[in-house]
């Protein structure tokens, strides 16, 4: 029997084809079973990111400023003083419970802006309280004079966070509205 090294080699070269096409295959499968592992991982972090911000929201501090916010911060901003002392924000002699809930909102909407908190849960759940306590702060006054006194880039991504709140609630199915990290 004559074998021939051509044929030889052939086959050789087919062994080794094929098993480079199952390394291939098996290297897929670990890179696709890696990537689910990341994707699990990523939502329980946000899970437990956005289950720390949201019992920071329903805090009694936080509800209490939020109370203030929308019942009781236009009769106080006809005192004077207090009025002035919106230009100190933290600063200012008096307790303003109003930057109590502008500093958490700020927090919020800067982990949303860069994805760190998934923005379809925030506004499912928070829209009340992001909107109720954005629009009188800017209505009465307060945004301008903390961006007179700190610059124009004071509470930006709160307003970023209520701007998108009202996208998200004009949109027909809000859960086809892009979030925040992918349109910046």
């Amino acid at each position: 029997m004559h074998i021939s090294w051509e044929a030889v080699s052939a086959l050789a070269s087919a062994i080794s084809s094929i098993a480079v096409l199952a390394a291939v295959l098996v290297a897929a499968r670990q890179v696709r079973i890696g990537a689910q592992q990341v994707e699990h991982l990523r939502k329980a972090t946000q899970l437990d990111g956005t289950m720390k911000i949201f019992e920071k929201l329903a805090s009694p501090e936080q509800h209490d400023a939020r109370r203030f916010v929308s019942m009781a911060l236009a009769g106080k901003l006809e005192d004077p003083v207090y009025r002035a002392e919106l230009g100190l924000m933290a600063m200012a002699p008096q307790p303003h419970p109003e930057m109590t809930v502008l500093r958490v909102m700020e927090m919020l909407g800067t982990y949303v802006k860069h994805g760190l908190l998934d923005e379809e849960i925030i506004y499912d759940y928070w829209i009340p309280a992001i909107v109720n306590t954005w629009e009188p702060l800017e209505r009465l006054g307060v945004i301008k004079a903390h961006r007179d006194s700190g610059g124009t880039k004071m509470w930006e991504n709160f307003e970023a966070l209520y701007d998108r709140a009202q996208g998200w609630l004009s949109t027909a199915d809000p859960y086809d509205f892009l979030p925040m990290s992918r349109v910046r």
